[in-house]
């Protein structure tokens, strides 16, 4: 024990005099601690270590102050500065403390890494090892979570042996190919939850229409009309507010007496590019798909609910072949040209008042 601890003191003096060019008796600095810690060395050098915001000491408190030798230093847990669920897959109980930390070590080396997020360079699952490049964020590309050039060896595909998609083995059914992180957050340990953030993906259509100006998208966003049943993205996971929820005050329209038809029957309320969330192109009673354009609330008015150069491609016209007036084949008895909002109201399912 004597030789050890005159060892001890007799390289700490060396490493203080080797690093820092005199004997002073200072506490040791980080260049200090790697002439013992050379592998870290190298590793710090080549990547840039783990933060440029600490050093060896930001993480390591000294113990035995002005020796060194086993356990001199302390190893802190991951979790004493990154909070929050730790570990993939999801586990029964939240792990703390140092099985935390054997948790994180599983895929990240935390003195320093070539790969983004610190990611190893070697991960190790069920005693195999599995080298990894990732430098790049993209779900499916070469670096990347995924690779498509090799299926099988990106960074989530080396430890999927029974999952749907991205297998150890290369297989799987198709996914998307976006960061797989849109869907798959570390803080949820890397589960699939639906967000805000992250609609869009499986819903890509009704995200670009919302992306249009309009009454909806000015005020909700995508939970303002579905709420969450469930976080995980599937069918039925969230809920389709009704219409009515929101607009009581409105009847729909009903040729054929009640309930009438439906609010889609004439509106997207995802967006459109018609004023009001009109549809684009309106399937009408018969059956028949109509482009329309509806920008004007004039009444016999090109864009309005009749057009005035093309009779029956109004948006009122395109469904009417039995009514008096403005009829879908172009005829049909005069009638008013202003408005006709102030006799067919929506409050009343547009019946004459």
């Amino acid at each position: 024990m004597r030789m050890r601890a005159s060892s001890a003191r007799a390289l700490f003096a060396a490493v203080v005099i080797v690093a820092s060019g005199s004997a002073a008796q200072t506490l040791p600095t980080s260049p200090e601690c790697t002439g013992c810690h050379t592998d870290h060395l190298t590793t710090l050098a080549a990547t840039g270590g783990h933060s440029p915001l600490t050093d060896c000491h930001g993480c390591h408190e000294d113990r035995r102050p002005n020796r060194v030798g086993r356990r001199h230093r302390s190893k802190p847990n991951c979790t004493d500065c990154h909070a929050g669920p730790s570990g993939h897959p999801t586990p029964k109980t939240e792990p703390k403390g140092v099985r935390a930390s054997r948790k994180c070590l599983t895929c990240h080396d935390v003195h320093g890494s070539p790969n983004l997020h610190l990611v190893g360079t070697d991960v190790i699952r069920r005693r195999l090892v599995f080298p990894i490049a990732f430098t790049n964020a993209q779900g499916a590309a070469a670096g990347g979570f995924t690779d498509p050039e090799h299926p099988g060896r990106g960074l989530c595909e080396v430890c999927h042996r029974t999952t749907d998609f991205y297998r150890r083995d290369g297989k799987g059914m198709p996914h998307f190919t976006e960061t797989c992180t849109l869907c798959h957050l570390h803080a949820d340990h890397f589960d699939a939850v639906a967000t805000e953030a992250n609609c869009g993906i499986c819903h890509a259509d009704q995200a670009t229409r919302f992306a249009r100006p309009s009454a909806h998208s000015a005020r909700f966003a995508c939970s303002g009309c579905h709420a969450e049943i469930a976080p995980t993205p599937g069918p039925d996971h969230r809920a389709i507010e009704a219409c009515q929820s929101c607009h009581a005050d409105n009847a729909t329209h009903a040729p054929a007496g009640p309930p009438g038809l439906p609010c889609t029957q004439c509106h997207d309320p995802h967006g459109t590019g018609n004023t009001h969330l009109v549809l684009d192109v309106l399937t009408t009673t018969g059956g028949a798909q109509v482009p329309i354009r509806f920008d004007n609330l004039d009444g016999r008015v090109d864009g309005s609910f009749a057009s005035a150069s093309a009779p029956g491609t109004g948006v009122c016209e395109v469904c009417h072949t039995t009514t008096r007036f403005y009829r879908a084949d172009g005829t049909g008895d005069s009638h008013f040209t202003f408005s006709c909002l102030p006799c067919h109201l929506h409050a009343q399912g547009f019946r004459p008042q």
